[in-house]
């Protein structure tokens, strides 16, 4: 019982045919399986065949020819997709060129492919099997063995009359099975033995006859007619039949018949010798096989060639590269003479041309040919009508002016965090993988350290540690580190140089141990912080409320790897602002240090204050005091006890420094003389405000000690504290800062200070709620975490049908958006399971070097030099590249605007513009080298650098904006301010640059490969763009780079042009150095370089009637673009466009694009039109100031796009506009200390579609793979355009397609495979992308559908394997530290109708959360020499869970059919970025209502309240609109 290697069932009517007396077929029926097909197949073109003809010997040959080229599988593909038990489009077989073949790569290398790859996937590593001589010999085959038995009949002259062939002794030509190797295919398989046999069989005949053997060949060679019979469908014409004339010919070329008689006197004279001449002819029946081929024409005319057939030395490429040079060369067009150098012929590729069987046959390079011909006939007419016009024009024509003209073929998240693969553990197989294993062993070698450089020990008591100290106390001068988590390091401060002795003492008992005595808790100094907050939230409420403190320190990884005695020590030794310092200290912390033998026992007061601690002195433990035991000892009832600890922070829920933080802590009891309270024994603690350390507020103590609390003492207590608070000079909002610290002390008193003000019982109601869990004013304390939202997909019914359709099933609505969820859930888990790759998750190539940049600090200098400190060099450092090792151009980023250079020159231009490329061993050391690299500047006899906008207008350094980008005016703004009521004249607004602040760095992988070429994987939103730079600045041809991009770890605009020089400097390096260079840029280069959001000063003059209407607008706006052009002159474009969402009725503007010595800024995400949306905002708020009128009322009537009147009325409906508007001016005039504010606003963004190239592929298992334009940044593009694969192809109406996107794959983006559609940006890519998928297939749907209906009329139901086989928003702000609470979102967003609701809603919330940041968040912070001093989450602050709306509602609207788009889509990535102004405009109503309040406790009226509120609001921004010295205020309104 075996399965067979081949089965079939055959049936045929045959009838006899009188005319030319032989037997014709009709009705025939072959079936064929078990050859690498999941089904049985009908072999239909051999039906075709035969139907009419009469069987012969020539018909039955070319029929099992045709059979061949059915049934050949589909080769290394198809095996490994089967083996694996995985579709094919998850399967990529590459063969760049082969070592030999001789048909032993054919079948026999299938196995070892398929080994490798099951290998690979079961062990997730890479797996390569380079086969020894002796193994290969053993298992591969070979030549067919065989045994013949002939019989031939034949005249006396030596004429042939019949030949009958038995093989293997059988009755027919059979195939043997034996228990030998498998053979296999050999060059000329089944030729080679023929030949052999007929030739034998000619030398038998002429020594029976005693003959010539060469008269006997001569005799039975084929005239035509012979040549017919026997090769009845090949024969050709008679004039193509050359075998006689050259049969003759080679008699005379060779002198044959004299060497005869030669040979035969030699042979006759030597008796121990002998000769032998012989010639033979063979007839070779060329059959041309179906073969693809592709031609891609790049930008700078070189051109990219992919073929079916493989090199394996027969000459393939070249004769391939001939075709094409030779078709395109009728184009005609100068400077064509060395066209051969532009054309490359780059590697097959399963997933990007389908391959169509062997390479064999030696004809492949004929067919090959042909298809290439095809192809460029198909280029030549298009162009040829181009260079006809340019030759009218300009006379004549480069062949690479003809290609920039041309437009057809010219110019697209959760990440593997290092945290994940440090704390990576196996996990069942039912549970995700927290690292796919390849990965974790791939890089766990770079974490070890090298012994012979580094010692590291690990003491296990106490002694040995002492023992450790002091064997280093007597060393040589070798640098030491005493280590626990090291968590400092990474996140707080980076060391630029090496240890040469770690001691770690996780392993010391008495530092670990956690221990409880009657009046205090005693914490070994290596406990987790974790930990310790477990141990003190089992304690009193002072311990408790020390624990909650705690746990807004970092992030839970951080705690829980961080100790809490590293985290004293660093506020000791490094300055470092600790929370945990500030409350300890507050509670009368004590510290045990050792150092040697010694120990002593110290406050935390004198530990802050002592010398820097050296690595000879060890924190063991710390004591923290149990005050309820405390107090119960000492007073009994008499006292009670008041403590809080507090922190203002942009991230309310922790992970993150504060601007300010303080710990207070007092004893009071009731006044016996006087009805009040009486405070004693203070520790007030203040810190993180510009000091070296933690302090107590002593003088502050003093003042308040023994007195009776009221307004005054209180008043006098908050000024002293004012005067006591001195800050470093360098310290970032210093009034804001001191204003925070008289908040909290006022905050810690208030309930008792304000409840003796405006009650008679307010001392009594105050000591009642001592002991109670203390409370913000108010409201207590507001938890900012989402704690509702709503999300509502409104489609229409057309809609839902064909999103069913697409789906094969019948869904409403609500089921639809759930289904469109699950379609997520594949490409979900590979994200949060980390199986999702980028290019620093590609297991590092061998040899591999590493590199950093070196950039300028300078805004302006000349460079002189650049100097590694010797440490560095020792440090694996293997060379610098600069500008001075360019081959090619200088270039680092070109645009339509102009380049940019890779490395400054002689001169810097810029702070942040790269220098130089450090290239070492390890990325660690490649980073260490570049920070400690020394530049040599000299700034003698330069001009000053630009540095400011006003700089500019003086020095008129400008960037030209050509004309079609150039907005056009609307109205006459004269005549406008003319009809005027009121007007506002010059008022000026700031706005500042925002990072882009993606999860993944900058990040390349270059690697040098053969012929001149390279081959870089770059996250890159524009792919085709690095190709090009990165071929110039090579010198090569751009069919010699090969760019590919899987996916990006966000985008944002920063990975479109910023990640061109990235990619270009590695693939410098690499192709220098002649080895593989990654770049993994660290956070801190990646914000100092990259640029962000240009930052713009904005003048405005605005008229506008009494009630509202405005008349006319003007703008003046002067654009901070950098020392680049980037993309900075569509800026004012995208701006006006936003700006115009309003009938202003005259608009008129001045828009500078400014040239600075600042770092080029380029896109980020709504370019122009954020910085536009705010303007208008900001306008239509001071007309609203001025008027006295709520700024929503003078919005309503003047909105323009066709469904924003609807989407505002309905907004108001659904948000409860109105009704939350008169409760939050009902909650603002009850709450002294909290505002609240409301806005609503309107967009509109302008969608511009983008042509997009596709290819769709139908693999030989019905698997479908997918190439498209566009990149994958996280905004759901790959899930679009699967979906709209799956719905196109559905057409074709085939049974077994319920699961059908299981059976498509998008693959990456390569440039040599697909160009490119240019950028991956605006909002429109996924359309873009969906709609060229689309037409592509269409395409295959009406190829396969006539073949699908001509099985329909045979089989019935045909499945499709065997088919292929043939925004309101609403804040809160509190008024004693500025922080903004926004308590409710409300967006309803027209995307026409979605493609995926899914994909859409993430977009939306995404986009909106991001736009908070812009408006709310982010400081782009730099010196005075423009330098970015920011380095990461620590400085600069990002949205987080903290600062998302509490309550978020989002609703995508249907607004009907749009012929024009994609299934009626629209865009979803970048309006909604614009919606969040809305939140700033809340936050300016709140801040207007404390203004009023203000101003009522200085008893002024309120007749100006116009104000301009920043972007960003930051806290100490909104704190100082609100009033820094707002408690003083009130305090004073209180004694008056």
């Amino acid at each position: 019982m075996l399965c067979p290697n081949l089965n079939a069932a055959l049936m045929a009517e045959v009838f006899h045919c009188t005319t030319s007396n032989g037997i014709i077929l009709s009705n025939c029926w072959f079936a064929f399986g078990a050859y690498g097909t999941k089904h049985p197949l009908r072999a239909t073109k051999v039906e075709e065949f035969f139907i009419g003809k009469v069987l012969s010997v020539g018909v039955l040959y070319e029929a099992v020819k045709l059979l061949g080229a059915i049934v050949v599988p589909e080769f290394a593909h198809t095996t490994i997709s089967r083996c694996l038990g995985i579709p094919e489009h998850n399967v990529r077989v590459i063969t760049r060129r082969v070592g030999g073949g001789f048909g032993g790569k054919c079948f026999r290398a299938m196995p070892v492919a398929t080994a490798c790859a099951v290998a690979a996937y079961k062990l997730q590593r890479p797996v390569r099997i380079y086969m020894n001589r002796k193994t290969d010999m053993i298992i591969a085959g070979g030549r067919h063995p065989m045994k013949i038995t002939y019989s031939v009949g034949f005249k006396s002259d030596g004429k042939i009359t019949a030949l009958d062939i038995l093989i293997n002794a059988g009755i027919s030509v059979d195939l043997c099975k034996t228990n030998h190797s498998s053979k296999s295919a050999m060059r000329a398989p089944g030729e080679v033995q023929a030949t052999f046999t007929a030739e034998a069989v000619i030398e038998h005949v002429a020594t029976t006859l005693s003959l010539d053997v060469d008269s006997v060949r001569s005799k039975n060679l084929h005239n035509f007619n012979s040549l017919v019979f026997f090769f009845e469908g090949s024969a050709g014409e008679p004039v193509e039949y050359t075998l006689p004339s050259i049969w003759n010919k080679l008699a005379i070329s060779s002198s044959f018949k004299e060497r005869t008689e030669k040979i035969k006197q030699f042979n006759t004279c030597n008796k121990w010798q002998k000769r032998g001449i012989s010639r033979v002819p063979i007839v070779h029946e060329v059959a041309l096989t179906p073969t693809p081929g592709k031609i891609s024409i790049l930008s700078d005319g070189s051109v990219a060639v992919e073929v079916g057939g493989i090199e394996l030395g027969q000459g393939l490429w070249t004769k391939v590269k001939q075709m094409a040079a030779f078709a395109l060369s009728s184009i005609q067009c100068d400077e064509m003479g060395d066209f051969l150098e532009k054309i490359r012929v780059i590697q097959a590729d399963t997933l990007s041309l389908i391959q169509r069987g062997l390479t064999a046959g030696s004809t492949k390079s004929e067919s090959t040919c042909e298809a290439i011909r095809l192809c460029c006939n198909m280029l030549v007419e298009r162009l040829i009508l181009i260079n006809k016009k340019l030759q009218e024009q300009m006379g004549s024509v480069k062949w690479s002016t003809l290609i920039l003209q041309c437009g057809f073929c010219t110019l697209g998240m959760c990440m593997s965090l290092f945290s994940a693969l440090v704390n990576a553990e196996k996990t069942p197989s039912n549970e995700i993988c927290t690292f796919p294993e390849f990965l974790k062993n791939e890089d766990g070698s770079a974490l070890l350290l090298d012994s012979r450089r580094y010692s590291w020990y690990s003491p296990v008591s106490i002694g040995e540690l002492q023992r450790s100290l002091s064997s280093v106390e007597n060393g040589n001068g070798s640098r030491v580190k005493v280590v626990v988590g090291n968590i400092g390091m990474s996140y707080y401060y980076k060391e630029l140089e090496s240890f040469d002795k770690y001691i770690d003492l996780r392993c010391v008992p008495e530092l670990s141990m956690i221990r409880r005595d009657d009046i205090r808790m005693i914490i070994g100094a290596t406990v987790r912080i974790s930990k310790a907050i477990e141990a003190l939230r089992e304690g009193n409420i002072v311990w408790k409320k020390i624990a909650d403190h705690m746990e807004k320190v970092a992030s839970r990884f951080v705690r829980n790897s961080a100790s809490l005695g590293g985290n004293l020590v660093m506020a000791q030794r490094n300055h470092f602002p600790s929370d945990i310092a500030i409350v300890l200290l507050a509670v009368g912390l004590l510290v045990n240090l050792m150092n040697g033998l010694k120990s002593e026992e110290i406050t935390m007061e004198e530990f802050l204050r002592m010398p820097e601690l050296d690595s000879k002195s060890i924190l063991v433990s710390v004591k923290i005091p149990d005050w309820d035991r405390i107090m119960s000892i000492s007073s009994g009832t008499k006292m009670k006890l008041l403590f809080e600890t507090y922190r203002a922070t942009s991230r309310p829920l922790g992970n993150a420094l504060p601007y300010s933080n303080a710990t207070l802590m007092a004893k009071i009891s009731r006044c016996a003389s006087f009805d009040g309270m009486v405070v004693s024994d203070y520790r007030f603690a203040f810190g993180a405000y510009g000091t070296k350390h933690t302090i107590r507020a002593t003088k502050v103590e003093e003042f308040l000690t023994g007195k009776v609390l009221s307004v005054d003492v209180l008043y006098e207590a908050v000024k002293l504290l004012r005067n006591i608070v001195v800050l470093d000079d360098d310290t970032s909002y210093p009034a804001y800062r001191s204003s925070l610290a008289a908040g909290f002390l006022f905050e810690f008193f208030s309930h008792l200070v304000e409840g003796n003000a405006e009650s008679p019982n307010g001392y009594m109601n105050g000591y009642s709620t001592l002991m109670s869990p203390a409370r913000h004013l108010d409201h207590g304390k507001v938890s900012t975490l989402l704690t509702s939202g709503k999300q509502e997909v409104e489609l229409n019914k057309q809609y839902i049908q064909l999103m069913s359709q697409l789906l094969s099933l019948g869904l409403s609505s609500k089921l639809l958006v759930r289904y469109t969820n699950s379609v997520l859930y594949h490409e979900a888990h590979e994200l949060i399971s980390y199986l999702a790759v980028y290019v620093d998750d590609i297991p590092s190539p061998t040899k591999c070097l590493h590199g950093a940049f070196i950039f300028s600090t300078k805004p302006l200098a000349r460079v002189k030099g650049i100097e590694l400190k010797p440490k560095s060099v020792a440090d694996g450092v293997n060379a610098v590249i600069s500008f001075k090792d360019i081959l090619g151009e200088n270039l680092g980023i070109k645009t339509g605007f102009g380049p940019e250079p890779l490395f400054a020159d002689d001169f810097t231009r810029c702070t942040g513009q790269y220098i130089a490329l450090v290239v070492a061993d390890t990325q660690k050391h490649a980073d260490m080298a570049a920070d400690l690299a020394v530049v040599d500047y000299d700034m003698e006899n330069l001009e000053p650098p630009i540095l400011s906008v006003e700089e500019v207008v003086r020095k008129s350094s400008f960037f030209e904006v050509p004309s079609f980008f150039q907005p056009k005016q609307v109205g006459d703004f004269s005549k406008g301010m003319a009809e005027a009521d009121h007007k506002i004249l010059s008022a000026e607004i700031k706005l500042g640059s925002q990072y882009y602040f993606y999860m993944e760095t900058q990040t390349a992988l270059a690697v040098p490969d053969e012929d001149n070429c390279i081959v870089v994987y770059s996250s890159i939103q524009a792919p085709e763009y690095a190709q090009s730079t990165i071929s110039r600045c090579l010198g090569i041809p751009e069919h010699n780079v090969r760019v590919i991009t899987r996916r990006v770890g966000g985008g944002f605009g920063g990975k479109a042009m910023e990640a061109i020089p990235v990619a270009t400097a590695c693939a410098l390096a690499a192709y220098n150095l002649r080895r593989p260079v990654p770049m993994h840029m660290n956070r801190k280069t990646d914000m100092k370089t990259t640029g962000g959001r240009h930052p713009m000063e904005v003048t405005y003059s605005v008229g506008f009637k009494e009630d509202g209407k405005m008349t006319a607008l003007h703008l003046d706006i002067l654009i901070n673009a950098g020392i680049g052009v980037d993309i900075s002159p569509i800026i004012p474009l995208f701006m006006v466009d936003a700006i115009k969402k309003y009938d202003w009725v005259a608009f008129s503007f001045d828009i500078k694009v400014c040239r600075t010595n600042h770092s080029s800024k380029s896109a980020m995400r709504g370019p122009g039109e954020v910085q536009g949306t705010f303007i208008s905002e900001a306008v239509i708020e001071h007309v609203a100031s001025v008027l006295s009128m709520d700024a929503d009322s003078g919005a309503a009537g003047e909105l323009k796009e066709y469904t924003l009147p609807s989407i505002w009325d309905k907004l108001a409906a659904s948000s409860s506009f109105k009704e939350r508007t008169d409760m939050i001016k009902q909650f603002n005039m009850c709450n002294k200390w909290q505002k609240g504010g409301i806005s609503r606003v309107p967009i509109v963004h302008e969608v511009l579609l983008q042509s997009n190239p596709g290819k769709v592929s139908i693999l030989g298992d019905g698997s479908v793979a997918v190439e498209v334009g566009g990149i994958e940044l996280g905004q759901g593009l790959w899930t679009k355009v699967k979906q709209m694969t799956a719905f196109s192809l559905s057409a074709i109406q085939c049974d077994g397609m319920g699961d059908f996107l299981e059976k498509i794959r998008i693959i990456q983006a390569d440039t040599l495979s697909l160009v490119q559609g240019g950028l991956t940006a605006g909002s429109t890519t996924s359309e873009c992308s969906c709609e060229a998928v689309r037409i592509c297939c269409n395409i295959l749907v009406e190829r396969l559908t006539p073949i699908k209906e001509k099985f329909q009329e045979q089989m019935g139901s045909v499945e499709w394997g065997i088919l292929i086989l043939e925004a309101t928003s609403e804040v809160e702000v509190n008024l004693l530290t500025g922080q903004t609470t926004i308590l409710q979102s409300d967006i309803i967003y027209d995307c026409g109708q979605s493609l995926n609701p899914a994909v859409d809603l993430g977009q939306i919330e995404g986009a909106f959360v991001q736009g908070i940041g812009f408006f709310m968040l982010e400081e782009y912070l730099s010196n005075s020499d423009g330098l970015v001093i920011l380095e990461g989450i620590w400085t600069y602050k990002i949205p987080t869970v903290g600062t998302i709306p509490r309550q978020f509602n989002v609703e995508i609207m249907n607004s009907g059919h749009h012929k024009k788009r994609l299934i009626s889509s629209k865009a979803s990535g970048e309006p909604p970025l614009l919606l969040a102004v809305s939140v700033h405009c809340a936050t300016r109503v709140a801040i207007r209502e404390a203004r009023k309040q203000l101003l009522h406790w200085k008893g002024l009226n309120e007749s100006d309240l116009t104000f301009q509120l920043e972007v960003p609001a930051t806290m100490p921004i909104v704190k100082k609109l609100c009033g820094l010295e707002n408690v003083e205020i009130y305090l004073q309104s209180l004694l008056s």
